[in-house]
């Protein structure tokens, strides 16, 4: 009696499926998020945040606009980095202007940016919040009528010597949608000759807050937002000025009419700030 042995017989070519897990786009978002919660109290990424998130961009290209999400959120513009933006995007619609929410300009001081930086700021076309900042130190700018600011804003914070109020005029003319408004500090003297009717070319919402923190006399831009054709009817009202300029502020929270819901003032008496809501 003989035995067979029979040989395994093995398949002459395999056909091989590698499965790569995906991971949900909502979990990635997630992740991302976590990571952008790390921020300064200025509402910077920390350093070592934007490098995780600039490292998340390169896992793959579905990861890239959601880093970019956070990591264009808030741009800074100085007189180091504001040419870095047209030379690293130099096709507005492809860069990443329309994921910046936040814009943040030196205008005045030591970095102050050059005014040819404005040329494009208007394809930051999804922006809600433009600061103008910066005090002495260089040439102030001479020409905001000529800016290109992006009609998206809705939030407008000024605190610098660099411009003058009738060229803050200028900057708010093109901002129809404004809501809200900080102007703080010293703004620099305006000729007397463009203060007439500084006010009648602005358009806005005005429903939001106002901040007005100055030492100066406030009655020019009291006049100048009391001017304004389509109103004022801000909710939040903070306000910082001298005892002499009491009347002027009183005529400002006046104009708010019925909308006001919370008014919260500082008033310098002889060189001491008295606060009360």
């Amino acid at each position: 009696m003989c035995s067979e042995i029979l040989e395994p017989k093995y398949p002459t070519s395999t056909n091989t499926k590698t499965i790569v897990p995906t991971i949900p786009h909502d979990i990635i978002d997630e992740i991302l998020d976590h990571l952008a919660t790390d921020s300064d109290v200025s509402g910077s990424l920390f350093p070592s945040t934007f490098a995780s998130l600039r490292a998340c961009a390169l896992v793959s290209k579905a990861w890239v606009q959601s880093c970019q999400r956070h990591l264009f959120h808030i741009v800074d513009f100085t007189s180091k980095n504001a040419d870095r933006w047209p030379k690293t995007f130099p096709v507005p619609e492809e860069s990443p202007a329309h994921r910046v929410r936040n814009l943040r300009v030196r205008i005045g001081g030591i970095g102050c940016v050059p005014e040819n930086l404005f040329e494009f700021t208007q394809w930051f076309s999804n922006t809600e919040k433009i600061s103008l900042i910066g005090y002495g130190g260089a040439p102030p700018l001479r020409r905001p009528s000529l800016w290109r600011l992006p009609q998206s804003v809705t939030t407008l914070f000024v605190n610098t010597d660099a411009i003058n109020l009738a060229q803050v005029r200028d900057v708010m003319v093109q901002l129809p949608n404004l809501d809200s408004l900080t102007l703080s500090g010293t703004l620099a003297a305006t000729d007397r000759k463009e203060l007439p009717g500084i006010g009648t070319a602005v358009r806005g919402r005005f429903g939001g807050k106002l901040i007005l923190y100055s030492e100066d006399d406030c009655k020019d831009v009291v006049n100048m937002l009391l001017e304004i054709p389509s109103g004022l009817h801000f909710t939040e009202a903070w306000i910082y000025y001298q005892r002499e300029h009491l009347l002027s502020t009183i005529r400002l929270v006046e104009a708010f009419g019925r909308t006001l819901v919370k008014l919260s003032q500082r008033v310098a008496s002889q060189g001491k700030p008295r606060h009360f809501s």
